[in-house]
């Protein structure tokens, strides 16, 4: 099998994470992935927090929803995807969903895992939804809108590794026309 289309197909959401520490290089590689993904014009809208402050972690899952909750408290490395909406007013969402995507791939392709947060509210003005409460958390500017949490880390041992099912692609793809 193709090394990459491995790697996605190994990929699973873990919300649950042990004590160890994400390694100071698999970090900057993930980092790196997420630089390198694709932007419209290749504007590279995004700016990437590291979270690492378990009090700032703490503030962030009071917000986040009760699923994830012990997700980002436990996860050793937490990122926060915010895109530019003035360097990229049309395409700022695909922008930030590829590097969020690249990051969690590399580290997959690391022996991490990882969750997705997604935390774009499409009321951004409303002063108590997810994305405004993030954005205040993390100081992050008006023009900025706060795409997701990343959690990365080693799953811990004593919960199993999600199933991943997909349908087959001849309920997915069609030729030419809807």
């Amino acid at each position: 099998m193709n090394s990459i289309l491995g790697v996605i197909k190994s990929r699973r959401t873990i919300v649950r994470f042990s004590e160890n520490p994400v390694e100071d290089e698999k970090v900057k590689t993930i980092l790196e992935a997420g630089r390198w993904a694709p932007s419209w014009l290749n504007k590279q809208p995004w700016v990437f927090i590291v979270i690492k402050d378990h009090n700032i972690k703490h503030q962030l899952s009071n917000v986040v929803p009760t699923i994830f909750k012990n997700g980002i408290r436990e996860a050793p490395l937490c990122v926060t995807i915010a895109v530019d909406t003035e360097q990229d007013p049309y395409h700022f969402i695909e922008d930030g969903a590829a590097a969020s995507e690249n990051m969690l791939l590399a580290a997959t392709s690391l022996g991490l895992h990882s969750c997705w947060i997604g935390v774009l509210s499409p009321e951004k003005d409303a002063n108590r939804s997810t994305e405004n409460i993030v954005k205040k958390l993390l100081g992050i500017p008006k023009n900025f809108r706060a795409l997701s949490i990343l959690l990365f880390g080693y799953g811990r041992k004593d919960l199993p590794i999600p199933k991943k099912e997909r349908k087959p692609l001849e309920q997915i793809v069609l030729q030419n026309k809807f």
